[in-house]
């Protein structure tokens, strides 16, 4: 009886140390997806500020900060 017991504490903490491995395998797995989506969306910010700055540019023309002068 208490070779099963041996045997049956190796099998669930072998189980453990498994699963515990591939949680974390999946929880680097879901980081890395996670950290390019970020970047995706940045990058996509990126675009469409440069396209903004495009159409201000062509819209309306430059820009000058003046002082009145007295």
């Amino acid at each position: 009886m208490f070779k099963y017991l041996i045997i049956l504490g190796i099998i669930f903490y072998i189980l453990y140390k498994v699963g515990s491995f591939f949680f974390r395998a999946g929880a680097a797995i879901q980081q890395l997806r996670n950290m390019e989506q970020q970047q995706h969306q940045q990058q996509q910010r990126v675009k469409e500020d440069k396209r903004d700055k495009k159409q201000r540019s062509k819209q309306s023309g430059e820009y000058v900060d003046y002082e009145e002068v007295k």
